[in-house]
């Protein structure tokens, strides 16, 4: 049974194209070199509901494009995507959620102030990360393990 809910392959590229410049940019805005671009921008929620304020768009502008294509990367379907790599898939989401969440407790436990902050914008993005990563080593390990018995 494949899942309806999986976007295309072709996606699974887009998203590693995307991911790298977004990935880099992520790494300049972590070493604190950051540009400034201002911009007028609709906002939701802040001083006033809906509102247009004028910010810095650089923070936007790094993880808006490093979730999109962490999101396609994680739900491309494989070429042959079929129940084995569904179960992989499963599972992988499940390790993945949870340590994602012993690393959130550990963060509350003892990470504070302004450091805490940055880690709340890293848990954005962990659950895909850590995703990706198993998912893909799991397939690599158990493609390789077809191999050998070839």
């Amino acid at each position: 049974m494949v899942s309806k809910f999986l976007l295309p392959n072709r996606f699974k590229l887009i998203g590693w194209v995307l991911l790298i410049p977004s990935f880099i940019l992520g790494i300049l805005w972590l070493c604190d070199i950051r540009y400034i671009i201002q911009a007028p921008v609709f906002s939701i929620w802040g001083d006033k509901l809906l509102s247009i304020i004028h910010k810095d768009i650089y923070n936007e502008l790094v993880s808006a494009p490093l979730l999109i294509s962490l999101l396609m990367i994680t739900f491309a379907r494989e070429k042959n995507e079929d129940e084995y790599i569904s179960k992989i898939r499963l599972d992988s989401l499940v390790w993945a959620i949870y340590i994602n969440y012993i690393l959130l407790f550990i963060s509350i436990l003892f990470v504070f102030q302004g450091a805490f902050y940055t880690v709340m914008i890293f848990n954005l993005f962990t659950i895909l990360i850590l995703f990706i990563i198993r998912f893909n080593i799991v397939l690599y390990k158990s493609k390789r393990q077809m191999d050998n018995e070839k």
